[in-house]
């Protein structure tokens, strides 16, 4: 009979690759109106708002939401029963807890903003499936509240009311394959590459490490401890290797500390140099400067 600890793991892992692959569906441009999965924030949100001039039709595009950083695009225009509302946009900045699904965005700067308009604040929340988004508004008179769901907009962005959004980098491990691994072995090898002799991340790498942090957040993860072991090609001197892995893996681990405000304790870095290559068969290959997650516990 199987132990109770395994049955418990394979529950776990079952559990978490369900979250992680809807997760992935947006990270990779699910479309509008399908299901989004747990908790998903980035992405194109259609619905209405209550201010002054009444009912506001509105299309809010997250491009980023983490426990320090999130970004949005408010454009807002008329609703088919107020149909006298202009078209105007501004850009949003604020904070996201993906723990409770809070979301608070305020009014960043215009634009397109027609005559007498002011911007306002969200503060809401994100149901547990990720198909709505409610809340209060405020910052500007007669203000109400928001509701937003998945569907597709009925107003076209104009040039100026338009947000590059994240899109999967072809030939980097996505979303779904990170959550996956983790769920399944407990580890995965980042295609986080580094230049000859460096331990600076590179811009290609760096969706990679947005996608992995928003993971390790989701709440099948957000107690366990991970590590980020380091690793280089056998090119130089092994001791050498072993202390640039390590710089590596910390780099990984400061990225994930400042965008995503983890507590440094709960990630554990090491530098394994060029003792456990990916490719032994080429150890002098750039494919073995990498930086590998693991599950600790």
């Amino acid at each position: 009979m199987r132990s109770t600890r395994g049955l418990l793991g394979t529950f776990a892992a079952a559990a978490l690759a369900c979250v992680l692959a809807a997760q992935a569906a947006v990270a990779a441009g699910a479309r509008p109106g399908t299901d989004p999965g747990p908790r998903t924030v980035v992405g194109e949100w259609v619905g209405t708002y209550v201010c002054a001039q009444g009912l506001t039709g509105l299309t809010l595009s997250i491009a980023e939401a983490t426990p320090t950083s999130a970004r949005a695009l408010f454009h807002f225009y008329a609703d088919p029963r107020n149909p006298k509302v202009p078209t105007g946009c501004f850009t949003m900045d604020g904070d996201y807890d993906p723990g409770t699904g809070r979301l608070r965005l305020r009014g960043g700067q215009w634009r397109l903003r027609p005559g007498g308009y002011r911007m306002v604040d969200f503060d809401g929340h994100v149901d547990a499936q990720g198909g709505r988004f409610s809340g209060k508004v405020g910052g500007a008179a007669a203000c109400k509240r928001f509701d937003l769901g998945r569907r597709p907009s009925p107003a076209p962005a104009r040039a100026e009311c338009a947000i590059a959004m994240p899109v999967a980098q072809p030939g980097l491990v996505d979303a779904g394959g990170i959550g996956a691994a983790l769920a399944a072995d407990g580890r995965i090898d980042l295609d986080i590459l580094f230049d000859f002799g460096q331990a600076t991340l590179r811009s290609d790498g760096i969706g990679q490490l947005d996608e992995l942090g928003r993971i390790l957040l989701s709440p099948a993860l957000s107690q366990r401890r991970v590590g980020l072991h380091g690793h280089t090609d056998a090119v130089g001197r092994a001791d050498a290797n072993r202390a640039l892995s390590g710089r590596r893996a910390q780099a990984v681990r400061d990225y994930l500390v400042t965008r995503f405000a983890f507590p440094p304790g709960r990630l554990e870095v090491r530098g394994h140099g060029e003792d456990r290559l990916k490719l032994p068969a080429a150890p002098e290959d750039p494919v073995n400067r990498r930086v590998e997650v693991l599950l600790l516990d």
